[in-house]
């Protein structure tokens, strides 16, 4: 596949799609206004993909030792972050996605990309599941909507982890408003060892918005929905110096990474996965019922869709 750029603009959004990394939306502006992390250049988004735009993780963040058992089968993941022992960020943000539609109207542009899996798949050995995902992103003046869709076409029951490293362009004196709900601990290989509430510091989250500079953050929280003055609201709110960038997700997402890279960059990742960290295991370890890790099994035949919206409201 070759490297094109496919570039939209609809209602003073403009969204840049990069199909041959992993069907990766890389760069969303209002007017000249980076809403999302762009890469400079291809070299810099092959380099670090999940540093830029909205990257999938199929599954999502970390797995112990790569492996689990899940609806009697045993699976063994690369462990792509060695140093810890883990495998990481799954596999599907930088496979090649192919385009399967356009539609373009006054209104709205909408773009679906797809990935098919079948038995010739280098991954299949260690994920041995026929599917379909696709990627449906549609800009319009509501800003953009991505809605995911994963469809099991298998014989067999397959594990689903989904999430998404998203990565927001923030300024010096930015602050992020999140629907986290309680902290989940982490050992030093970043796997859960426990949950705690929301300290002092982690509860501005919920209230007048935390720095996101404030510490150097790679933390991991569950999902609780926070109470606006239009209801409940599941997702973050940006304060940046031209107006509030929004990012709602779908109550699908259960779980949340926040990383800031250090604290001294220009973006923050807030990622929402339907799963918490290495949750197979801590289904299997009977740590977590199903419902708390958010654990999620898809039958043959079975599809499910989650839906995100990106807007920005300027003061």
């Amino acid at each position: 596949m070759s490297k094109e750029i496919l570039c939209y603009e609809k209602g003073g959004y403009r969204m840049t799609l990069a199909p041959w990394q992993g069907g990766q939306l890389i760069r969303l502006q209002k007017g000249e206004l980076d809403l999302l992390h762009a890469p400079d250049n291809e070299d810099a988004l092959a380099l670090k993909p999940t540093h830029y735009g909205l990257p999938v993780l199929f599954p999502p963040n970390r797995i112990d030792a790569g492996h689990f058992a899940a609806a009697g089968r045993e699976y063994q993941f690369p462990l792509n972050e060695p140093q810890r022992g883990n495998s990481l960020h799954g596999f599907l943000h930088t496979r090649p996605w192919e385009v399967e539609s356009v539609q373009d109207s006054v209104e709205a542009v909408t773009v679906v990309l797809r990935f098919t899996a079948r038995s010739m798949a280098d991954f299949y050995p260690y994920y041995p599941h026929c599917f379909t995902i696709r990627m449906r992103y549609t800009l319009s003046e509501r800003g953009l909507e991505q809605e995911v869709s994963v469809h099991n076409e298998g014989s067999e029951t397959m594990p689903v982890g989904l999430g998404f490293h998203s990565a927001f362009a923030v300024d010096a004196g930015s602050t992020v408003c999140l629907s986290a709900g309680q902290r989940v601990l982490m050992s030093e290989r970043m796997l859960p060892t426990g949950i705690r509430p929301l300290n002092e510091k982690e509860a501005a989250l919920r209230g007048k918005g935390l720095d996101v500079h404030a510490w150097s953050m790679d933390d991991h929280y569950t999902a609780e929905s926070l109470i606006f003055a239009r209801g409940a609201y599941h997702g973050a709110v940006i304060a940046r110096d031209a107006g509030r960038v929004y990012y709602e997700v779908d109550s699908f997402y259960r779980h949340w990474m926040v990383w800031n890279a250090g604290g001294d960059q220009n973006f923050i990742c807030l990622e929402p996965q339907n799963w918490r960290v290495n949750a197979p295991n801590l289904v299997s370890e009977k740590r977590l019922s199903e419902e708390e890790a958010g654990f999620t099994l898809l039958p043959p035949a079975g599809q499910l869709k989650a839906v995100s919206r990106i807007w920005m409201e300027a003061y």
